[in-house]
């Protein structure tokens, strides 16, 4: 039976399958472009491909010929330090801040006194020091004061230290019917769009693995297998991980300059930094003196979406990562990188990768998508970059 319409017909009325749909051809994607800091790391220089999922390294650090001292002392023959053991016979010891000498009155420090140094007053080469120390302050460790005649005194050196890191290895699985497939669509076709966004999706996850995994090796969760997890940058730096929620205000240039100065103190480092910025730091490195920013990029490739930040300890090419936002519960992090000392690493034969139509051979009906991969990042001499965070 026809359907009846009384009165004047009107759009409303009009049979809904005979009206055209008036849609834009386009689809608008609200997150189109790969991780920021995926990215910018496998440009610094390249993926290194492995023959293990535990990746071992060795670093040669300098001896060390600092100490600070952990408690007053008052003038006698010993000083509470951090580092006795860094201490030998012989040496002299300079005290930055009260600019007076000690001479080293045993083979290794902490052996006569744990954690404290033995010493005698150096102008005297007997007696007890004079100025008494305060904790904090800075011994310097200087060369041996030889007496005439003397033999030569015990060696020591440093050991390399061992490194290792997990790659670990990772899956996402999209699936579709031959139906969904195969049937008109307006605009761009679906398929294609949620392979992209597939592969996207995957990168903005890897991405934050780089910045905050914790590495591990367990057998306990898939009963027996091996299950590896990789270590992220907030968990390879130690030695420059600055908190600045105590901080009043927004970062300044000269806490930029402070924490780029802190990763220049040893040779190995690279003359041009890269500094990545959460919402925090960009708004106020944003907010600072037009002369301080440069808009012209570096010439290097990863330098292309950098901009360059003068600081009063060279220069740091810049980059806001949006992953970094309040959103995210990391609107607070700014981190230093020396593009020399950061590896992105694989498994041989397993670098990630986008797999399609992997279904068995018999399923006519399903289509089916992987990714997967293999992962790693090495950190090396941690001393050269640093993890600012709490910045307001």
């Amino acid at each position: 039976m026809p359907t009846i319409v009384s009165g004047k017909l009107r759009t409303d009325g009009v049979l809904a399958a005979k009206v055209p749909v008036d849609m834009r051809n386009k689809i608008d994607i609200l997150d189109a472009q790969r991780a920021f800091f995926e990215y910018i790391t496998r440009q610094f220089s390249g993926i290194e491909t492995r023959g293990s999922m535990k990746h071992e390294f060795i670093e040669q650090r300098s001896y060390p010929f600092t100490m600070t001292c952990t408690a007053a002392s008052s003038p006698g023959t010993t000083v509470a330090v951090d580092h006795p053991e860094y201490a030998r016979r012989d040496q002299l010891i300079y005290n930055t801040r009260t600019g007076e000498f000690y001479l080293m009155n045993e083979d290794v420090g902490g052996t006569g006194t744990a954690g404290s140094i033995t010493v005698v007053n150096q102008v005297n080469g007997t007696g007890n020091f004079v100025k008494a120390t305060a904790a904090g302050d800075i011994l310097l460790i200087l060369t041996e004061a030889h007496a005439e005649g003397e033999a030569i005194p015990p060696a020591f050196s440093v050991k390399p230290t061992h490194l290792f890191t997990y790659l670990y290895q990772h899956d996402r699985v999209r699936e579709n019917t031959d139906i969904q497939r195969n049937s008109d669509e307006y605009g761009e076709n679906q398929l294609l769009i949620d392979r992209k966004l597939f592969w996207i999706e995957v990168m903005r996850q890897l991405s934050m693995m780089l910045y905050v995994g914790v590495q591990t090796r367990e057998v306990s969760s898939a009963s027996g297998a091996r299950r590896h997890s990789m270590q992220g940058l907030k968990n390879w730096i130690v030695t420059n991980k600055i908190d600045y929620s105590s901080v009043a205000g927004v970062l300044t240039l000269a806490s930029v300059g402070e924490l780029m100065r802190r990763t220049k103190n040893h040779s190995a480092s690279s003359d041009t930094k890269v500094g990545i910025c959460g919402q925090n730091s960009w708004a106020a490195i944003s907010a600072m003196d037009a002369a301080a920013i440069r808009t012209t990029v570096n010439a290097t490739e990863w330098g292309k979406v950098l901009k360059s930040l003068i600081t009063p300890y060279g220069n740091l090419a810049i980059g806001y990562d949006n992953q970094l936002s309040a959103e995210n519960g990391m609107a607070d992090i700014f981190v230093i990188l020396d593009p020399a000392y950061i590896k992105r690493l694989q498994l041989k034969g397993e670098p990630t990768r986008l797999l399609l139509n992997v279904q068995a051979s018999n399923d006519i009906h399903n289509q089916t998508d992987v990714i997967t991969g293999t992962d790693g990042l090495r950190v090396s001499l941690e001393e050269l970059h640093a993890w600012g965070y709490g910045i307001k």
